[in-house]
C-alpha cells in the first residue's frame, strides 16, 4: 500500500529519501531503485561509518554510544542536501528522529517511508547469517542481541517515521515485490512533477 501524507512543497525535484526503522529494506530496496534509474544512489550509514572509520559492528556500537555516529550521520545529511540531481537516498534510521535532519530531509526532497512489520524483520535477521553483537547482562546471565533490541527500539518511534514521510510504501513481501513498488512510485512522481 502507498499513502499519500502531505503536500509537497519547497523540495528540491528528484531526490527520493528514504526513512524507516533498522533493516526494513531502505538500503536493500534504494540502491536496487537507483540502479535501475540510472541515478547515483547515498547511504547516509555508509558515508558516517567511512567518515568514522567504523569497519565492524562492535566499531558501530561505541559510536553510537559515545553520539559521533549521530554528528556523522548529520553531516552526511547536509552534504548531501547539496546535491543538483536525482538521486535515491537511504538513512540511517535514527536520522529522521533527529529535529534538525528531519527539517532538513523535508526540503531535500520527496520522504518515502519503507515500512516492514517489525516481525519479518527479526525473523529474517535470525537466519541471515551476520555476526551478532551480544551483552550479557552479569546478575542473570541473559544475552541481549544489539542489532534485535535496535530494531525493537526504533520500532516504537514508528509513528515519528509515519508523520515524516510523504508516502508509506509497505515491504512485507518479497525483496522483488518491494522494489518493483518503489519503482513504480518514483516512476509516478517524476511523471507528476513534468505536469504543469
Amino acid at each position: 500500500m502507498i499513502v499519500t501524507k502531505r503536500k509537497q512543497t519547497q523540495m528540491d525535484a528528484n531526490k527520493y529519501i528514504l526513512i524507516g526503522i533498522p533493516n526494513c529494506g531502505k538500503s536493500t530496496l534504494g540502491r536496487r531503485a537507483a540502479d535501475a534509474l540510472g541515478w547515483p544512489f547515498y547511504d547516509t550509514d555508509l558515508m558516517a561509518c567511512e567518515k568514522l572509520g567504523i569497519r565492524n559492528a562492535l566499531d558501530q556500537f561505541r559510536a553510537a554510544f559515545n553520539g559521533s555516529i549521530m554528528t556523522a550521520q548529520r553531516a552526511a545529511v547536509i552534504e548531501l542536501a547539496g546535491l543538483n540531481s536525482a538521486a535515491v537516498i537511504a538513512t540511517g534510521a535514527e536520522v529522521a528522529l533527529m529535529p534538525g535532519c528531519a527539517t532538513q530531509l523535508r526540503r531535500m526532497g520527496a520522504i518515502i517511508h519503507i515500512r516492514r512489520e517489525q516481525e519479518h524483520i527479526l525473523s529474517n535477521m535470525a537466519n541471515d547469517g551476520e555476526p551478532r553483537l551480544v551483552l550479557r547482562n552479569n546478575t542473570d546471565g541473559t544475552e541481549v542481541v544489539m542489532r534485535e533490541e535496535a530494531v525493537k527500539l526504533y520500532a516504537r518511534e514508528l509513528s515519528q517515521y509515519e508523520v515524516l514521510a510523504d508516502w508509506t510504501l509497505d515491504n512485507n513481501e518479497s525483496e522483488d515485490a518491494g522494489l518493483e513498488k518503489l519503482i513504480a512510485l518514483i516512476n509516478d512522481l517524476e511523471i507528476k512533477s513534468t505536469q504543469p
